[in-house]
């Protein structure tokens, strides 16, 4: 199967999916990413705070606050309508990359480079509470001196180029196939250099979800299935899961967080 480029992070959003046959594993190929809704996934996903998003932040936060980084370079993968992986990175950047495919994502992205909405301010308040993060004064004024947005497939992704790098609820959500899930895992540790402190998140269980009007696939997972994916190219992995308290939407069981560095 050829592999195409990839949306964002789209593991969260509204409404029931109908359960998929068999036969219905749409491929990324299958999708048209450029449609995706970037106003509604943000609206549905982060217009308010949550307690699971809330305690994911918090452990990247301290994760990367742990790592001994400095003037790095940095990579959010399938950034979508997401900014709070790009901001547990950004007191560590000397510059930021922020890749992502689907067309409406990066309009949106560039939107907020200069001067992200208030919105995230709760986000980078979570972040603050750690004195790696208050230290940084301006985070609007850092994000638009060392932010960049690329658009770019994790499938195209350029091998070690980054020193530090998140990926948000992307991989489990560009397709119903497993084979690309595990690619996609494969390609973003395979950008980072060797020992490379990275963040990845997943939901676990997905089958599907809506964004606005518009259905897309998402791979079934469990937590063996996120381990065995990343094991392979990483060490000193930590997996944390992460109930819904209340769940963003119906159709999945939980958020699954890992935290490591990657192999040589």
């Amino acid at each position: 199967m050829a592999l195409t480029p990839a949306a964002g992070s789209g593991c969260g959003a509204s409404s029931t999916p109908p359960p998929p046959t068999q036969s219905e594993r749409p491929a990324n190929s299958d999708v048209e990413w450029d449609n995706f809704d970037s106003h509604a996934y943000l609206r549905h996903n982060y217009s308010a705070l949550r307690a699971d998003d809330r305690e994911i932040l918090c452990r990247t936060r301290d994760f990367f606050a742990d790592a001994g980084l400095s003037d790095v370079r940095c990579v959010d993968v399938g950034s979508g309508a997401n900014l709070y992986p790009a901001l547990s990175l950004l007191p560590f950047a000397r510059a930021m990359d922020l890749c992502e495919w689907s067309a409406s994502n990066v309009g949106w992205l560039r939107t907020q480079i200069d001067g992200y909405d208030e919105l995230w301010d709760p986000y980078w308040q979570v972040c603050a509470e750690h004195p790696a993060y208050s230290a940084l004064a301006d985070p609007r004024g850092r994000l638009a001196q060392v932010g960049r947005v690329r658009q770019t497939s994790v499938f195209d992704l350029p091998r070690r180029t980054w020193d530090a790098g998140t990926m948000f609820f992307v991989a489990c959500s560009i397709s119903a196939d497993r084979a690309e899930f595990q690619h996609a895992v494969g390609r973003f540790l395979s950008a980072l250099q060797p020992g490379s402190p990275f963040a990845v998140a997943f939901m676990l269980g997905s089958r599907g979800y809506h964004v606005g009007q518009r259905w897309f696939p998402a791979v079934e997972l469990q937590r063996v299935d996120v381990v065995a994916s990343i094991a392979a190219g990483a060490y000193d992995l930590n997996v944390h899961e992460v109930p819904p308290t209340p769940p963003l939407r119906d159709g999945y069981l939980s958020m699954l967080l890992a935290t490591g560095r990657t192999h040589g």
